[in-house]
Formats: C-alpha cells, sequence, structure tokens
C-alpha cells in the first residue's frame, strides 16, 4: 500500500512540474562555464527535474545494494552461530548446581550498607566491622 501511495505521489508531482514547464516557454540564456546558449525554459526545467530524480535514484539504489550487503553478511553470521550452537560445549554437559550447594560469588566480602541510617549493628546484618563508622 505504500508503494502505490508513493507511485501516486510522484506522479502527481510529475504532472505539476510538466504543467509548469509548459507554461514557460519562453527561451533563457545559459552560462555553460565555457560559453553561453539560449535554451527554452521547458527543456530547463525538465532537464532540471530529470536530473535531481536520477540523483535521488542513484542514492537509493546505492542505499539498497548496501543494505542487500548487510543482509546476506548477517544471515551467514546467523548460520555460523546457529551451527556452533548446535554442536555440545563443555558447559552445557555440566550440570547445575544442587540446591543446597553454594555457589562461588566474585567477591566473598559482605555487602556495606548503603546509608549511614541503617542499622549498623554488625551481628544483625553481617556488615564488615572495619567499615563501619563509629559516631
Amino acid at each position: 500500500m505504500k508503494a502505490q501511495w508513493s507511485l501516486i505521489l510522484m506522479l502527481v508531482f510529475a504532472v505539476i512540474i510538466a504543467i509548469f514547464a509548459v507554461i514557460n516557454v519562453n527561451p533563457v540564456e545559459v552560462n555553460f562555464l565555457f560559453g553561453y546558449a539560449n535554451v527554452p525554459l521547458v527543456l530547463m526545467i525538465l532537464g532540471s527535474a530529470l536530473f535531481g530524480g536520477l540523483a535521488v535514484g542513484m542514492f537509493g539504489i546505492y542505499r539498497l545494494f548496501k543494505t542487500q550487503r548487510e543482509v546476506k553478511r548477517l544471515r551467514i553470521e546467523n548460520e555460523q552461530l546457529r551451527t556452533q550452537s548446535s554442536t555440545p560445549s563443555v558447559a552445557a554437559s555440566t550440570p547445575p548446581p544442587a540446591y543446597n550447594e553454594p555457589t562461588v560469588s566474585a567477591d566473598p566480602t559482605p555487602l556495606e550498607p548503603i546509608s549511614d541510617d541503617l542499622n549498623t549493628d554488625s551481628e544483625s546484618r553481617g556488615f564488615r566491622s572495619d567499615k563501619l563508622k563509629k559516631f
């Protein structure tokens, strides 16, 4: 549906440009850096619209090819990851720890209090006694 609306808008825009070009048929002097020429304004308007459309189209084609290359690269990467995940690994072969087994943490020290207004009784919360502030 989006493509249909884009096509309709492009056709309406092309008709507006064509009407504007046909109304302006007077010759104009154009400077080509190496000389001057008298060209009908209708050709200048249509030529400018044509070159503008080609520039936009070329940019769109460039983006399309770039996106297709990215999709191809991601599909290959996806397939590689799928084949790696289908092979059994060492981590997958070890069973998870039982419920009562202790787990190993990165930092074996107890947590410190977040705020000074908390209960700082070291026996009640398991705080490190060397980190407590004495008032």
